[in-house]
């Protein structure tokens, strides 16, 4: 007969190899529902250059309270639990446009050698994207997904000397619900915006 000492710790046990797979099989659901939402966003999205979205860091931005409240259930403001994967990996899996990504330092070298380049009266416009990972109900059923758009102008004066810098920041909650297997978007609303 065992004796109560040896029988708890091998329940513990028992129990924890059961919750590690289910953690697992979790995961790997929010990935490939992640992976959905980014579709989307991307199918969205009008005009797609070169370099437009840091492939290496999601965006950093809890969402609001009475956002969290109205579609989440959630008392308080929403952090999406840490992304397993990076925005090139969820936002392009298979790899098929890579030139969309590239990181904050690539995007400003960039941007600083298009406005080195100008010559007096020229004009370049930056646009770029930022996305939070997906803040999901406790159902897993609704999700939130705060997507940003800066478009940055550079304009060299007339006469040479000056370069004028102006631009658009603006964030917002894209709300996503999921019926049988597929997400469809199903509300938008402004987070933040602003001019520089």
């Amino acid at each position: 007969m065992h004796s109560v000492r040896t029988l708890i710790p091998s329940a513990a046990l028992i129990i924890l190899t059961a919750i590690a797979p289910a953690e697992a099989a979790s995961s790997r659901a929010h990935l490939a529902d992640a992976r959905a939402i980014a579709a989307l966003e991307l199918a969205g999205e009008k005009t797609l250059g070169p370099c437009r979205i840091d492939g290496e860091a999601w965006m950093d931005y809890a969402i609001p309270a009475d956002l969290a409240r109205k579609y989440l259930g959630r008392p308080k403001g929403a952090s999406a639990a840490p992304p397993p994967a990076s925005p090139r990996a969820v936002l392009d899996p298979r790899g098929t446009r890579p030139a969309l990504f590239c990181s904050k330092d690539e995007s400003r070298v960039r941007r600083d050698a298009a406005v080195a380049a100008l010559r007096p009266g020229e004009r370049t416009t930056q646009i770029s994207l930022a996305y939070t990972w997906p803040a999901l109900d406790a159902a897993g059923r609704t999700a939130i997904v705060i997507v940003e758009h800066d478009a940055g102008t550079w304009q060299r004066d007339a006469d040479g000397s000056t370069v004028r810098t102006s631009g658009e920041m603006f964030g917002a909650a894209h709300v996503y619900k999921k019926r049988g297997r597929r997400w469809r978007r199903v509300a938008t609303e402004e987070v933040y915006s602003g001019l520089y």
